[in-house]
């Protein structure tokens, strides 16, 4: 039998955030029935609105099974709609989801995670896998501090498709490309392949020039559909094409479907002989890789923490000299200018305080993380004889 998926990225921000939101909701919703998909995987659907008028256009173009999160700030932002039945599904949350002191930076706020649900076709079940991995927000530099907090997420993913018993396919928002540590570990763990690169049809995602994407925005290729057979089931990959990527006008203003292009990706389901296929062993070095990302993310955690502190005990010193400086002026009678000081001394203060306990708290809760992940790289270390460990920092 063929399978069809679809992936998209739908930019539904909340607050106003981005532009046309109504007008590419409906837009989007419209081209359901027309997308030739049987599964569709959506990302960032983070408003109310979004996640109704979509699950509403689903069930009008023949996907009567819908999978979402209730909740908007913290639900995942993702969304599947199928024709087939879903027949079992669970969500996983990662363990390191980004910085709160990064309120601009929101992926700690959005719940991100990964869906996993089991379709019912007539070849038997498939797992399909929907998620969204923390974006970069690369300043221009070469140092990226979420490249840790990715890997740890590609780990996570990994684990479970490789330990998913039946084909699957897993799409979504990668937020990562072809040669980054988090892409490298992913496939050499999960033992799925990138179809883009299997059937080299590599096509770019996020597109330059954009509506809605600045200047200097390049091209680059991030969302992507990921597979894999099951021991009894093969899953064989036919075709990969990018879809949703039309130039739009909403109200006399250019724009597009979202911020990113979608993948429609068509599969083959062929039954294998009797023996069960099992999946190759891990190489030693993928392993390697994969601790030696976790422990870069540790160490970058650490200095964080310790320039936080910095910056912290500066202020903290600031506002006792300038507290010192009021009462100096409270002396000369001048109460106004006296007041003044003082209230902002000490909002400095109980400011620089509160950012040097927050700072450790927030350290200590990632590297609690980084903890947890490396047990389950521990355990997928033991099933890989001859793997080896590298001495923590």
């Amino acid at each position: 039998m063929r399978l069809s998926v679809l992936t998209l990225n739908v930019w539904g921000l909340p607050l106003g955030l981005t532009r046309h939101h109504d007008h590419r909701m409906r837009a989007i919703g419209q081209r359901f029935a027309s997308s030739g998909a049987d599964l569709i995987a959506l990302q960032e659907v983070w408003t109310e609105e979004a996640r109704t008028g979509l699950a509403a256009a689903g069930k009008d173009a023949g996907y009567p099974a819908v999978w979402h999160r209730p909740a908007a700030f913290g639900g995942s932002g993702l969304m599947v709609l199928s024709r087939l039945p879903i027949r079992a599904h669970s969500f996983t949350r990662f363990r390191l989801a980004g910085l709160p002191q990064r309120p601009f930076h929101g992926d700690f706020y959005a719940g991100k995670g990964f869906a996993s649900l089991e379709i019912a076709t007539d070849a038997g079940p498939v797992t399909l896998v929907d998620t969204h991995l923390h974006a970069g927000y690369s300043d221009g530099s070469d140092f990226d501090e979420y490249r840790g907090i990715r890997a740890a997420q590609a780990i996570e993913i990994a684990v479970h498709l490789r330990r998913v018993s039946t084909p699957v396919i897993a799409a979504g928002d990668f937020n990562t490309s072809e040669g980054d540590d988090a892409y490298a570990i992913l496939l050499a763990l999960s033992g799925c392949s990138d179809l883009a690169v299997g059937l080299n049809n590599r096509q770019a995602t996020c597109l330059a020039p954009h509506p809605y994407r600045g200047a200097g925005a390049t091209e680059e290729r991030i969302d992507m559909v990921l597979a894999r057979s099951g021991p009894t089931t093969e899953l064989e990959a036919i075709a990969l094409e990018r879809i949703f990527d039309d130039e739009l006008v909403f109200d006399g203003e250019a724009g597009r479907y979202s911020d990113h292009a979608g993948l429609r990706a068509e599969f083959a389901l062929h039954p294998r002989p009797n023996d069960p296929t099992p999946l190759p062993p891990i190489e030693p070095p993928a392993l390697a890789h994969a601790e030696s990302e976790l422990q870069w993310g540790i160490r970058a955690a650490r200095a964080r923490r310790r320039s936080e502190f910095q910056g912290a005990g500066v202020a903290v010193a600031g506002s006792l000299l300038a507290g010192g400086g009021a009462w100096r002026v409270r002396r000369r009678r001048r109460s106004f200018l006296s007041d003044l000081g003082i209230g902002l001394a000490g909002l400095g203060l109980f400011g620089g305080l509160a950012a040097l306990l927050g700072s450790h708290r927030v350290v200590e809760n990632e590297l609690a993380g980084f903890a947890e992940v490396e047990k389950i790289l521990t355990g997928l270390r033991a099933e890989s004889p001859g793997a080896v460990s590298l001495p923590s920092p």
